[in-house]
């Protein structure tokens, strides 16, 4: 397995940590999910359409992780693709995971209901709410 150094910000690596421990997981097991599902769900992304939001401080913590060889290989072509630096990505990804956790795909499997009237009859001729 491939030993990456990477930064996070002082707050993120506390949620992390926090998170992990919930979990009863190590960081580098919270880690490797985190990317595994950024880079599934960012397959398709063109570049330049993740953007990053944020930067990463000069004075962010630096620590190593592993995580296994093939998702490694996935998340540098994923990075390269995407124009964006290793350790960004996965501090995103990171962030990413920890603030959805656990993961819903839609507001339906987070057990929302839609707004009453979010249907309507669109057939021609029904008057419009």
């Amino acid at each position: 397995m491939p030993r990456i150094r990477v930064s996070l910000p002082d707050e993120l690596l506390q949620r992390a940590a926090s998170r992990a421990d919930e979990l009863g997981k190590k960081i580098d097991d919270l880690y490797a999910e985190a990317i595994e599902r950024y880079v599934e769900v960012n397959k398709r992304a063109s570049a330049g359409s993740l953007r990053s939001r944020s930067v990463m401080p000069s004075t962010a913590p630096k620590f190593t992780i592993e995580i296994p060889e093939e998702l490694f290989e996935r998340g540098e072509k994923l990075a390269k693709r995407l124009g964006k630096k290793r350790e960004v990505m996965y501090a995103e990804a990171l962030a990413r995971h920890i603030a959805y956790a656990p993961a819903a795909e839609s507001a339906f499997d987070q057990g929302h209901d839609l707004p009453s009237g979010a249907w309507r009859d669109v057939r021609p001729g029904t008057p419009s709410s």
